[in-house]
């Protein structure tokens, strides 16, 4: 069935030295940033607003996979996020390829369709590599285990015939023993289309390890993205945020780690 891709988010990962501090240092370095970021676009973007100043997320992030690897090595992830204040439990299954078709080949509805929220994104990275990551985010209660392939496979029940070895039993933990405490930091948007409006929604997002320092992220991450439900997306809004891609590489390489890994990739390293 085909899938309309529903946002294009572009991400960079950041030099995490440059973000070193307190939660007073990261939002006073994240406003640094943006306005660097937004001084190198002023040409290319009709307008910009706001800044890199509010703390929008505090939660943590786990990922779960057997000893053997055997969602990553079929493609998906599989996260729970826990929001700090509320408590709130949720877990997301992810499934990315680069080819469309494939990844959009695949039943990932939740078992409790009534509070499963599924997407279709086009995800994309320095120079301008593109993956189709197709997922689906459903709260869990507070008691829920998560411990075997089982756990994943009864929340997703197209999993099971997924997976190139599916034993319901098997053990699933904490990929790399590694918790993110995460901190998302909102506020900024620049505007690449005039009529209709179109606007990229930016994001700073800083991990830390929960067992470790607090003020020394381990991974930065500086994203936007604009998103049309019917996949309307025309050549000129698409060129200007190309543009705008462009220029985190080409004008803030001094913020940019171009060779640093993505979160998700930064997780399964430490396995």
């Amino acid at each position: 069935m085909k899938q309309n891709v529903g946002s294009r988010e572009y991400k960079v990962m950041l030099q995490k030295k440059r973000f070193i501090g307190s939660q007073i240092d990261l939002l006073e370095r994240a406003g640094e940033f943006w306005n660097d970021f937004k001084g190198s676009i002023q040409d290319i973007v009709l307008d910009t607003d706001g800044s890199l100043n509010k703390v929008e997320k505090k939660r943590t992030v786990r990922f779960y996979d057997s000893a053997d690897r055997h969602l990553q090595k079929s493609g998906y992830v599989f996260r729970e996020r826990v929001d700090l204040n509320t408590r709130k439990r949720e877990v997301t299954l992810k499934y990315r390829h680069p080819d469309r078709y494939i990844s959009q080949d695949r039943d990932m509805a939740a078992a409790d369709i009534k509070h499963g929220k599924t997407k279709f994104e086009e995800d994309i990275k320095l120079p301008f590599i593109k993956l189709y990551s197709f997922s689906t985010k459903q709260p869990i209660s507070d008691g829920k285990n998560l411990n075997k392939l089982n756990d994943p496979g009864e929340l997703y029940p197209d999993l099971k015939k997924r997976l190139k070895s599916y034993q319901e039993n098997e053990p699933i933990k904490l990929v790399g023993n590694f918790t993110a405490r995460e901190m998302v930091i909102a506020g900024a948007n620049f505007q690449i289309q005039k009529s209709p409006k179109v606007e990229a929604n930016c994001a700073l997002i800083a991990w830390y390890d929960a067992a470790g320092e607090e003020d020394k992220p381990v991974v930065v991450e500086f994203s936007f993205k604009y998103e049309n439900k019917q996949e309307e997306y025309d050549g000129e809004t698409s060129q200007r945020a190309y543009d705008v891609f462009g220029r985190l590489k080409d004008k803030l390489a001094e913020w940019v780690d171009s060779d640093g890994p993505t979160k998700t990739a930064y997780v399964y390293s430490r396995a």
